[in-house]
């Protein structure tokens, strides 16, 4: 909860905090124990209580003499915890487990989703000290941040695979099944929360990985350099989205064996400032680590026009070399069909 939500002097803070995790703890002598602990009156202690009341962050029922409180629809914990030996199931469970508690089941379970893999990225890959988690709800929405002091995704990615330029690493996120621990991690955990929340930000030094519901992924820039890395998450609490329902849609049947095997790639991240689509180079890009899956969907989104070597190396040379995995090109123009039709029909 922000401070100046709680009240305009550190002492009316204080009081309210302590409310507020009573409340938490479920005891329900918090007008009398608040009056001893503060040294204040009855009234003084209703006060408060009727503040909060107010705010959404608490609900009274019953009458006067005998009124209860419960938590509100408006809730909020931050906390700074140190990485070394940290587990994400207890942080959650232990530690933010009033801010989730009481959600619709299938927004609870998106939550504790994104919560524990962007937590867990965190703890195993950052190569920081500490990290601060900050989560927010009231009657509409629910917000995470989490973010580290650690080395910063992209860096860290571009670091580890080799890639020439930080920028490389969104549109290798974009694809999913990226991580640079295979023997402990599958690398699906981003291109999943990415798709199950509404709004998704990763942040770090001068790039934004973005992902908004109904859009496919982004790169912008901030306009700082941020230390570490940034996570933002938020989802409304009346969303159809559900976990099972976007996992279903980039995995197989039961035959495939629910495997991860469809991918969209943002074909727009390839391009850098003033470039066109018109190399094999960034072609190769592209086609970058797609054999790991069987369907794979290029969006060409807000992409005007490709070039004659661009598409033969995706439509024709990488094809014939893979005929077993389904490139589809979607979003395109009558420009870019045109180009993957003669493609396509060139000879050998």
């Amino acid at each position: 909860m922000k401070d100046n939500e709680l009240g305009k002097t550190k002492r009316s803070r204080l009081i309210r905090k302590y409310l507020l995790n009573t409340v938490r703890a479920g005891n329900q002598q918090i007008v009398h124990d608040g009056q001893e602990i503060f040294n204040v009156t009855r009234q003084t202690i209703h006060s408060h209580l009727s503040a909060l009341v107010d705010m959404g962050y608490l609900v009274a029922q019953g009458n006067t003499k005998a009124r209860t409180y419960d938590l509100g629809a408006k809730r909020s914990h931050s906390q700074q915890f140190a990485l070394k030996n940290l587990r994400e199931s207890d942080v959650y469970y232990k530690d933010f487990n009033y801010a989730f508690k009481g959600l619709p089941d299938e927004i609870e379970d998106i939550c504790h989703y994104g919560f524990t893999e962007m937590l867990n990225n965190a703890i195993d890959h950052s190569g920081g000290d500490n990290v601060s988690i900050s989560v927010s709800r009231d009657e509409n929405h629910i917000e995470m941040f989490i973010s580290d002091n650690g080395e910063g995704i992209f860096n860290h990615i571009a670091r580890v695979m080799k890639l020439s330029d930080p920028r490389e690493s969104i549109l290798e996120l974009s694809k999913g099944k990226l991580t640079t621990d295979p023997e402990n991690h599958s690398g699906q955990g981003i291109f999943f929360t990415s798709r199950t929340f509404d709004s998704f930000y990763i942040y770090c030094g001068d790039l934004i990985f973005s992902h908004d519901k109904g859009t496919e992924d982004y790169l912008l820039h901030n306009d700082r350099s941020l230390e570490g890395t940034f996570v933002f998450m938020k989802i409304a609490l009346n969303s159809p989205l559900t976990l099972g329902g976007v996992f279903d849609e980039f995995t197989g049947t039961e035959d495939e064996n629910y495997a991860f095997n469809t991918t969209v790639v943002p074909v727009k991240l390839v391009l850098y400032e003033g470039e066109k689509l018109v190399s094999r180079s960034q072609a190769k890009r592209i086609l970058n680590r797609v054999e790991k899956f069987n369907n794979v969907l290029l969006d060409f989104t807000d992409v005007d026009s490709i070039g004659q070597a661009f598409a033969d190396e995706v439509f024709r040379v990488f094809t014939r070399k893979n005929p077993l995995i389904n490139i589809q090109p979607i979003h395109t123009t009558e420009s870019i069909d045109k180009m993957i039709r003669a493609a396509k029909n060139n000879p050998d």
